[in-house]
């Protein structure tokens, strides 16, 4: 493993545990095994390390949200998108918890943040309307119906984990189901009969492999 993947490895880990306050270069470099030197001729700072590791859960989120916008993307392609992006907000799960802090001072954050949601907004509307033409989902019957739903699902998705911290003292598997359920449980008013059929059929194939695995 190269220098700045060990690097970032490390930094994700005592982000996670420690906090975007508490964990420092100087942290960092020791449990890498590198001088504080040798790690800012690659991340000149704490801030420098948060942004990266935030463009690397992006890209990390690319592949499940570009499979949930094919033509022929279904209902289990969307809430398997949603399941590996819980996931993965989890595996950086720093980033929500430190998010306010984060963004007041990173400011490029901040803007590629906004993008960010506005390109979700529009996969969102574009994945609806996939549901929409295969009878799994509703015509919209109020005006702006559907993109007061997305901006619930986004405010749920973006404050899920500082809400697990504070409700939880467990950790992994059981509180990321919890709020996925949550999550997609808010789409199931807005499916077809054909829509809900396929919704439950997911879900008792969901709850076949846990209890499988359990």
């Amino acid at each position: 493993m190269k220098t700045r993947e060990r690097i970032l490895q490390t930094s994700l880990r005592q982000f996670n545990e420690l906090g975007t306050d508490q964990a420092t270069v100087r942290s960092i470099a020791e449990e890498v095994g590198i001088s504080h030197g040798n790690l800012c001729y690659h991340y000149k700072n704490t801030d420098a390390l948060i942004e990266a590791l935030y463009d690397q859960l992006i890209e990390e989120l690319e592949g499940p949200v570009a499979h949930s916008q094919q033509p022929d993307a279904g209902l289990a392609d969307l809430i398997r998108s949603a399941e590996a992006t819980f996931h993965l907000l989890y595996k950086y799960r720093f980033l929500l918890l430190d998010f306010v802090r984060i963004i007041r001072r990173i400011d490029p954050i901040r803007k590629k943040f906004r993008v960010l949601m506005q390109l979700r907004r529009e996969q969102f509307h574009k994945a609806f309307q996939h549901l929409i033409a295969q009878g799994l989902m509703r015509e919209e019957w109020l005006p702006g119906l559907y993109d007061n739903l997305i901006t619930n699902m986004l405010i749920l998705g973006d404050n899920w984990i500082p809400n697990a911290e504070i409700h939880f003292d467990k950790k992994g598997e059981e509180v990321i189901r919890y709020y996925l359920n949550a999550f997609l449980g808010g789409l199931a008013p807005y499916l077809t009969q054909k829509g809900l059929k396929e919704y439950e059929r997911i879900a008792g194939e969901e709850l076949l492999k846990e209890q499988i695995k359990n």
